[in-house]
């Protein structure tokens, strides 16, 4: 069995895929345009706003040092409010024993004249 295949038929078959081919790169191309069109109206809104607010933008990146500086300062005093506060903590605690200790010694004092009264 043999087959034969027609050297036209070959050629017809290679121009039919070519213009498929050159239908979907057309279509391609088309899509690829439209999104480049779309990003360029993007970009030019960008750039209306950008224009807009130069001043503002300059203004906000000339504070920026600035703001960093204050920030390391709030940091350094939330630093110093923080061992202040471990410093009255431990004072209070002090002070709580020292008054627990004298209700202690109170109660003590107490409990003799109590006993001194009561056994008379």
């Amino acid at each position: 069995m043999t087959i034969t295949i027609n050297l036209n038929t070959i050629l017809f078959v290679l121009a039919i895929l070519g213009c498929i081919a050159l239908i979907i790169l057309i279509k391609l191309i088309i899509n690829l345009l439209s999104t480049i069109k779309n990003v360029n109206s993007v970009l030019d809104k960008v750039n209306v706003v950008l224009d807009s607010n130069t001043e503002n933008i300059t203004n906000s990146i000339s504070k920026l040092p600035k703001l960093v500086d204050d920030f390391g300062q709030v940091g350094e005093n939330v630093r110093d409010v923080s061992e202040v506060v471990t410093d009255v903590a431990a004072d209070i605690i002090v002070t709580k024993e020292n008054v627990k200790s004298n209700f202690e010694v109170l109660n003590e004092i107490l409990s003799i004249v109590k006993s001194i009264f009561s056994s008379k």
